[in-house]
């Protein structure tokens, strides 16, 4: 590819991998703090803000709601922090673009992360089998989530315990880009 323009998002993303394994060390209050200011900054649907988040530092209660996913639930194990992305489901306005909502915040928050040096990784819920019940179900009532949310994902946020490559250009699937039609 010819010379690129100076990309400070692109080196960003390149950098961010999903990172499942932690140093168990704790992350400072103020940056968990930034993290999650980037996160309120996300677009939402007809600007509805229906997206909340419940962050959670205690080590065992991470356990608990990791094991609240019965396939995949240990990959926040640990972590130093949790932070369960739900939206509010129960207005029909807020329900129809839950996910895509839910996803672009959890998106903000793993680029935030990569921003802070902390490995991340997006641990799916929604869909997803618990050990009584569905994931969404027994983290909403583990955590005291009142009806009307649905737990859309969990991000896992810490210092690095792996160290993953960035993406290079030559990693990029550039035959699935397409303009002017397919």
């Amino acid at each position: 590819m010819e010379d690129t323009l100076d990309n400070d998002l692109f080196e960003l993303t390149r950098r961010r991998r999903s990172i499942r394994r932690y140093r168990g060390e704790p992350v400072a209050d103020e940056v968990i703090r930034e993290i999650m200011r980037v996160a309120l900054t996300a677009p939402s649907s007809f600007g509805h803000d229906a997206v909340e988040f419940i962050v959670v530092r205690d080590p065992d209660m991470i356990r608990q709601v990791g094991a609240c996913k019965t396939l995949g639930g240990s990959q926040v194990e640990g972590a130093a922090a949790v932070i369960v992305t739900m939206v509010k489901t129960a207005d029909t306005r807020q329900a129809e673009f839950w996910i895509e909502d839910g996803a672009i915040a959890s998106a903000y928050i793993l680029l935030a992360a990569e921003q802070y040096g902390l490995g991340a990784c997006w641990v799916q819920i929604r869909n997803r089998t618990g050990r009584h019940d569905t994931s969404d179900k027994e983290i909403r009532e583990l955590l005291g989530v009142p009806s009307g949310y649905t737990v859309l994902n969990l991000v896992a946020i810490g210092e690095k315990g792996e160290l993953k490559p960035a993406y290079t250009d030559s990693d990029l699937p550039w035959d699935d880009v397409h303009y002017e039609g397919f």
